[in-house]
């Protein structure tokens, strides 16, 4: 009982903070989603434990995304307004952004986060933004962001100008300067070859080394459109170390791109319509570009052991994409895509990192093609095809090469006539077809699990969402 008499202010004071703890009560705030989830099978694999994708390796959803894994996120956003209001407002807005999503299995349902292949969660976004500052035509941010521009949606490829990471900018009018550090890298998956060794408890680690990404970008408008003109220069400080012999000291390198994008809305009865070419070139470090990414930070190749730098690295890369709404019974949408990367040792065909154990390609190429048609059957049945083909090479290796066909009938319930229309139902075949460089090679992740085949079939339900 005295134990009791003695909690007892304990307990009163704890119930009085709750109670003089304020209650959230403000209207700026705002949320929005992306997400897709589904089951779906890999046929003529009886050792499925899992549907595959039927792409070529290296190249992610290039070739096609209707096999694409469970993934979701969500973002929440605060919005404040300034003291002054009236025409020198300012717009405020701080984001966050969660990511959920699995490297192998399911992503919802029966699962754990200590299961193999079990959730990863990511916060790609944390940044605030001032945006026509006291009215002005001045701009700027701070943070983690996102950081890009429009994607060929029926491949999921941000294809020019994707910046993404932690940085701060500043914009005036059509002209933006950025700086990005790009240190913190997922290496688990991809590992590039420029990094650094770094000892925790005895144990060697490899992880990207840090560089620093400065961007210019600026943006002509034209007649229905407009021209974008791209600028980075990256820099890598030199490693860190007691023995300047050490082989794990490298000196500082440099790389840079150069790009330009021209888009342009094509005017059709149905609105919507438009065309999208660049051209874009990496030099040095700033050569990346791969596995479905176009980030030119995650270096590609190898290096020049003798000089321990990417002086002579590069790649190019040129996309096409467009959409036409022809009538308002159909629409079409493509894309072309060509990437060409070399590091810079001068092996055309394999070569070693920088600690001489990993065998890299120093060399690929990427081609891929494609057209997706969405038949509005009624405005809440769709029913989506498309035809995609991708050719891989690496290093002095024959191309492999991939023929998709994807059916897709779609049940729309937003009842609206748009590509863009979400969320939907989807029930999807796939079927692809390989040459025999890439069968006898198990060049998709679907003929690493099922083993040698010509064909390769994929089916399973689907549905897509996002809100913004």
């Amino acid at each position: 009982m005295k134990k009791l008499l003695l909690l007892l202010p304990v307990f009163l004071l704890s119930m009085k903070l709750i109670a003089q703890m304020p209650a959230v009560s403000n209207k700026k705030f705002s949320m929005g989603s992306y997400g897709r989830a589904g089951i779906a099978y890999s046929l003529g694999d009886p050792n499925s434990e899992y549907p595959q994708s039927l792409n070529l390796n290296g190249m992610g959803s290039i070739g096609g995304r209707f096999e694409e894994n469970d993934y979701f996120e969500l973002a929440a956003a605060m919005h404040f307004d300034p003291a002054i209001a009236g025409k020198e407002k300012t717009n405020i807005n701080v984001q966050a952004r969660f990511a959920f999503y699995t490297t192998k299995g399911q992503l919802i349902g029966n699962v754990s986060d200590k299961s193999i292949g079990g959730i990863t969660t990511a916060l790609p976004e944390l940044y605030a933004e001032a945006n026509n500052i006291m009215g002005s035509e001045w701009s700027a941010w701070i943070g983690a962001r996102l950081f890009r521009g429009e994607d060929i949606h029926i491949i999921d490829h941000f294809y020019f100008d994707d910046h993404s990471g932690q940085g701060a900018g500043i914009k005036y009018k059509n002209t933006q300067l950025s700086l990005i550090f790009a240190g913190s890298i997922d290496t688990t998956s991809t590992l590039p070859p420029n990094f650094y060794l770094n000892i925790v408890n005895g144990t060697p680690t490899l992880g990207l080394r840090n560089r620093y990404i400065t961007i210019l970008e600026h943006t002509l408008k034209i007649k229905e459109g407009y021209v974008k003109l791209l600028g980075e220069f990256h820099r890598l400080p030199s490693g860190t170390s007691e023995d300047a012999d050490t082989k794990y000291n490298y000196p500082a390198d440099y790389g840079y791109v150069a790009g330009a994008k021209y888009y342009r809305n094509i005017l059709t009865k149905i609105p919507g319509s438009f065309n999208a070419i660049s051209a874009r070139y990496g030099g040095g470090i700033a050569n990346g570009g791969d596995g479905g990414s176009s980030r030119t930070y995650v270096t590609y190749g190898g290096p020049n052991l003798e000089t321990n730098s990417f002086k002579n690295a590069f790649s190019i890369a040129f996309t096409e994409t467009f959409l036409l709404n022809l009538s308002p019974n159909y629409s079409l949408n493509g894309y072309a895509v060509y990437t060409k990367s070399r590091g810079a040792s001068d092996s055309l065909n394999t070569t070693s990192d920088y600690l001489g154990k990993r065998m890299l390609f120093n060399r690929k190429q990427d081609i891929a093609l494609g057209a997706r048609g969405t038949w509005y059957i009624k405005n809440w049945l769709h029913l989506l095809h498309e035809f995609d083909l991708a050719w891989r090479k690496d290093g002095t290796q024959d191309y492999a090469q991939m023929t998709k066909f994807t059916f897709a009938p779609t049940l729309v319930p937003t009842s609206e006539r748009s590509v863009w229309a979400r969320p939907h139902f989807r029930f999807v075949y796939s079927v692809a077809r390989y040459n025999k460089f890439a069968s006898q090679n198990l060049y998709s992740p679907y003929l690493a699990q099922s083993g040698r085949k010509e064909w390769g079939q994929y089916i399973g339900a689907k549905v897509e969402w996002w809100i913004w």
